[in-house]
């Protein structure tokens, strides 16, 4: 009869610690989602100020790209004249947006462009001159898709301009080696850091013609 009521009160008990057993893992569990779901919504938050920091930045960017190009811009004029042959200027533009025209579809923007009655000047800006923007560009007037957006200028030379208000010297080289011209501030004004070697190495190129 002691054994039977002492395996019921152990019955009771282990029942009683089940209970408070169950109790104790709901509450954890409950804990454990509220922290999840703490976790999801700072997730989310932090998601959308990264977002709105990033726009931040990104119109900043543009407008320190917009800055970098003004001044930049009256330099070329005046080297397209002093220095690099154009000629008298005839037309001049700056953040110019064309459609090519035998694609109505693309579009680009020129960040500048000069044209002289001897030659067109066609710039290219960076705020940061990394090389994959030299090569980028390199690319572009290799192609001569310049002139499916400029078909009026097709019979006057062009002159390639890479700018930026500083150029470390590996863009330079790599510049020099494609015949582009590089365009930075010197010691005291913005000016052309390989002109020389640009034009040793076009006159090169038209001896190598010539011989061929």
């Amino acid at each position: 009869m002691i054994t039977e009521e002492r395996v019921d009160r152990l019955e009771v008990l282990f029942g009683q610690f089940m209970q408070q057993m169950t109790s104790v893992n709901t509450e954890v569990n409950m804990a454990m989602l509220r922290m999840e779901r703490t976790t999801e919504e700072m997730k989310t938050q932090a998601q959308m100020e990264l977002r709105e920091l990033a726009r931040q930045l990104g119109n900043i960017s543009n407008r320190l790209g917009t800055v970098v190009e003004d001044i930049i811009a009256p330099n070329l004029r005046r080297l397209a004249c002093d220095r690099l042959g154009c000629g008298k200027e005839l037309v001049f533009a700056v953040r110019l947006s064309k459609t090519r025209t035998d694609d109505l579809r693309q579009s680009r923007e020129f960040d500048a462009l000069f044209v002289g009655e001897k030659a067109v000047l066609l710039n290219e800006t960076k705020v940061t001159a990394r090389p994959e923007y030299a090569k980028d560009f390199v690319e572009f007037v290799r192609s001569g898709e310049f002139f499916w957006y400029f078909p009026e200028y097709v019979n006057k030379p062009v002159v390639p301009v890479f700018s930026s208000l500083y150029l470390p010297a590996n863009v330079v080289t790599y510049l020099t080696k494609q015949g582009i011209h590089a365009v930075a501030m010197g010691d005291d004004v913005m000016c052309v850091l390989n002109l020389e070697q640009v034009q040793a190495h076009r006159r090169k190129g038209e001896h190598h013609q010539d011989v061929r």
